[in-house]
């Protein structure tokens, strides 16, 4: 029988010293080349111990097909020369298999573990994935390894890098910020580094765990300075990056309120920021933003406007409400009258609320018949008032409004209109009359001179 034809048999003894030499390989590292033949004969020794009886026909079969010095060869390709991965690097690896809390990984001739947690989905076997070494090989023989981005979990003094993102565990608090550590190490989080926004409670800290960027790091001093907001920060680009992507004018989100200005109330729709603009809250007159909304509330708006270059979004939250100027000439129709209150007063007249979000302004001139030198003379802020609307222009979202047009005109100027009514009316009836036409006489002959005749003389 050839040695590549080897019965089910002869080929899982051979697999089995094999698996053998391979357990062993570790302890003849150090051994001297000397002792190298000796030891493979004292494992293949140790295997025809393990393995069942065989038939003298197996035996010779085994002993042809391991002829030559193959277990030599075996041991030798066995016992490779250690891989040196220096520590932060950035190496392409294989995925193995997935197992417990652990990602292991092939790099090379190496293997590595990676925290599965770092991963937001599970990789599949045989996936090609960059890692970053976090430490030699452990007493297991695996690198440990991380994403890169990721939170590192074990660290020491010479691990650590400026700008590097590390998990650490919150210990306690002190004045300044939050005491913490990773395993042996000790650190230290500012108070302004803890979160984006202002924190009322540190304690709430204590305990969990962070991830955090390292700012600082003095191995010498044992000086570890962190920062979680930063951290936050990157994730919050990263996110927005992906979020922005897909935004565009029209769509309409539910955000929340994160932060309100005097001149409006920035609004987050899941890690991207964006201004909705005091005028855009509400169709009624807006004071400032916190009359509408509050920190932390949620809201519905729509994309008004996006600039690719600076990344900044106009939110619009009116629009998502009745607009109640949509049917305004059909409510309020010209030479109809109104009641509503005074709203406010301006030196050239005074607005009236109609309803909620629609007002009218009521001229100076259109307040009373006699001449008015101040509104506040005629009416005030928080007055009921009747009046009649002159005129609507819906685009402008403006009406015009009249007081004085519901109030009978005094005598004088009732027979100053008067006369210049009849004035107007004459003028019109006199155009209306055909003017006079002069006809031409016609010429006459004149007669005379000395001739007595019938005819006479003629005078030119």
């Amino acid at each position: 029988m050839e040695n590549n034809e080897l019965n089910p048999q002869v080929e899982n003894v051979q697999e089995e010293a094999q698996a053998a030499v391979q357990e062993t390989a570790a302890e003849e590292k150090a051994a001297a080349p000397a002792d190298a033949q000796a030891n493979l004969e004292s494992a293949r020794e140790e295997m025809k111990n393990k393995r069942a009886p065989m038939t003298d026909d197996l035996e010779a079969e085994l002993e042809n097909a391991m002829a030559g010095g193959d277990l030599d060869s075996m041991l030798k390709d066995s016992v490779s020369a250690p891989v040196t991965l220096e520590a932060n690097t950035k190496v392409k690896a294989k995925v193995v298999k997935i197992a417990s809390d652990n990602v292991f990984v092939e790099i090379g001739n190496a293997q590595g573990q990676v925290p599965l947690k770092q991963f937001k989905e599970n990789p599949e076997e045989g996936a090609e994935i960059e890692v970053v070494i976090a430490k030699e090989n452990n007493a297991d023989g695996l690198f440990e390894a991380n994403l890169p981005g990721s939170a590192v979990t074990n660290a020491d003094w010479d691990t650590l890098e400026k700008g590097m993102v590390i998990e650490v565990t919150v210990t306690g608090t002190n004045t300044g910020g939050l005491e913490c550590k990773v395993k042996s190490l000790r650190g230290f989080i500012p108070m302004s580094q803890i979160a984006v926004g202002r924190v009322e409670n540190v304690e709430q800290y204590v305990g969990q765990k962070l991830s955090c960027v390292i700012t600082e790091v003095v191995p010498k001093k044992h000086n570890l300075v962190l920062s979680h907001r930063k951290y936050l920060d990157r994730e919050r680009d990263a996110k927005r990056e992906e979020v922005f992507a897909g935004l565009e004018v029209g769509q309409v989100h539910e955000g929340t309120v994160r932060k309100i200005m005097d001149f409006g109330a920035f609004i987050d729709i899941g890690g991207v920021d964006g201004l909705l603009h005091i005028s855009q809250l509400s169709w009624e007159r807006v004071k400032h933003p916190s009359d509408v909304l509050k920190e932390g509330d949620p809201i519905t708006v729509r994309i008004e406007k996006i600039d690719p270059k600076t990344k900044r979004i106009s939110f619009v939250y009116r629009d998502m409400q009745v607009n109640p100027w949509s049917n305004i000439e059909e409510k309020y129709p010209v030479d109809s009258t109104i009641t509503g209150k005074v709203t406010k007063i301006m030196d050239f007249g005074a607005f009236v609320e109609l309803e909620p979000a629609v007002e009218g302004l009521v001229h100076i001139s259109e307040l009373a018949y006699r001449r008015v030198e101040k509104v506040e003379d005629v009416v005030n802020v928080g007055d009921e008032v009747s009046a009649k609307v002159l005129s609507i222009d819906t685009k402008k979202r403006k009406i015009s409004l009249s007081i004085k047009a519901l109030t009978e005109a005094p005598v004088t100027e009732k027979k100053e209109k008067d006369e210049k009514d009849e004035k107007k009316a004459k003028v019109a009836e006199d155009r209306e009359v055909t003017p006079t036409v002069k006809v031409k006489s016609k010429f006459k002959e004149l007669r005379g001179g000395r001739d007595s005749g019938a005819t006479g003389g003629l005078f030119g």
